[in-house]
């Protein structure tokens, strides 16, 4: 049985606890635009579509869970952030209260932890779907859509975000592009940039093009600023500053320094005005750095063993896994899906990523067994290694 089919399958035989029942986030159409203006001077409404994995409506009573959790809401927030530096948990102390009667509030809670009383995040975000409003994760509500009444809101730009309520464990889920407010035709505002770019890997020797969109005041400068991801504060160095800004698109260059091979990294584009104003987009996920790979065709790679069997990837069974998909189940392709997660013995893990190596390739594998815990890196650098030689076979 594949490794993520042996994960589904152990996650789905756990007795359903507050705890260890999977949280159903809110899903990003795969055409949600990068930069979405409202021009309040025209109409103050945007209007927003959401989607969901399955249908997730049947909350036990307590003491098991709060009353009306597993429901969604919507907030908007005033910068983006990294994906190294999540959101607050919980959104409000009448939420932790509730929580707490139950027993699901962990002891060293505090003010950071809640958003209306985080020092970083209370002043920035604005809810749209108020607290007593959140949505049952049902398909029919999913296919209102949401309208977002923009008129209190200061000009400038918006990161919208989903929130799955479920404590003890709530969860966030970033609507890839940014929202710009604006009172008219002019851009006399805050600059807006949102990062289109979803790679989650690259080599040491080949260069990750960041590409984008940014609005801003003519004479604009775009900064970017690296990270090295490794579960504490993030160390922004600059990789390169003062590329003019053209248009409302931007494409960037990275380039690794040795330091950061072998690393998650953390990217950041920043959007500055003449005005000394700056807007900073961050990608949606972290980008592995691995390490250089040869060409010789007569290798599969320094740490990967290359079989005698070669392998098939069809682009009709493994189809492209696209964003979000390690954290949303499979949607069936004969109707929804039933309520809750999906059953184990029909389903194998998210859908794998298309290879791209058609009818042939080099069925390269680690050498020896490695732990458990190592199986999702060697299966990254594996299909690494496949996308950037999939016109070689195996000797």
């Amino acid at each position: 049985m594949p490794g993520a089919a042996l994960v589904t399958v152990a996650v789905l035989l756990l007795p359903q606890t507050p705890v260890n029942h999977p949280r159903t986030p809110v899903v990003w159409p795969d055409g949600t635009p990068c930069m979405t203006v409202v021009d309040r001077s025209q109409s103050t409404l945007l209007h927003f579509d959401y989607e969901i994995p399955y249908e997730d409506t049947r909350v036990p009573p307590p003491p098991m869970e709060v009353a009306d959790s597993r429901r969604h809401q919507f907030a908007a927030f005033c910068r983006g952030h990294s994906r190294q530096t999540p959101l607050p948990t919980w959104l409000s102390w009448t939420d932790v209260a509730a929580a707490d009667e139950l027993g699901l509030v962990p002891d060293d809670l505090g003010d950071a932890d809640v958003l209306e009383t985080s020092s970083e995040w209370a002043p920035c975000f604005h809810r749209i779907t108020a607290d007593d409003d959140r949505r049952p994760i049902s398909f029919a509500e999913a296919a209102k859509g949401v309208d977002w009444d923009t008129a209190s809101l200061p000009v400038g730009p918006y990161v919208i975000e989903g929130y799955t309520w479920e404590p003890a464990i709530n969860v966030w889920q970033v609507r890839p592009g940014v929202v710009h407010v604006v009172d008219g035709p002019g851009l006399d505002v805050m600059p807006a940039a949102a990062v289109t770019t979803r790679d989650d890997f690259m080599f040491a020797d080949a260069p990750l093009q960041l590409e984008g969109c940014a609005r801003a005041l003519p004479g604009s400068t775009l900064s970017l600023w690296w990270s090295i991801a490794d579960g504490g504060e993030l160390d922004w160095q600059l990789a390169s500053s003062g590329t003019p800004l053209m248009g409302e698109t931007f494409a960037l260059t990275f380039h690794p320094p040795p330091e950061a091979v072998g690393e998650n990294v953390a990217l950041r584009v920043d959007v500055t005005d003449p005005a000394q104003r700056t807007f900073a987009a961050h990608p949606l996920q972290l980008v592995v750095v691995l390490p250089a790979q040869d060409d010789d065709p007569g290798e599969c790679g320094s740490f990967l063993g290359c079989d005698d069997d070669t392998t098939t990837a069809d682009s009709e069974t493994s189809p492209d896994a696209g964003p979000g998909s390690s954290e949303a189940p499979p949607t069936s392709s004969d109707g929804p899906m039933p309520d809750g997660p999906p059953d184990s013995s029909e389903s194998s893990g998210p859908p794998m990523e298309d290879s791209g190596l058609g009818s042939r390739g080099c069925a390269c594998g680690v050498e020896g067994a490695p732990a458990p815990a190592a199986l999702g890196l060697f299966a990254l650098v594996g299909l690494a290694v496949r996308r950037r030689r999939d016109t070689r076979e195996c000797p």
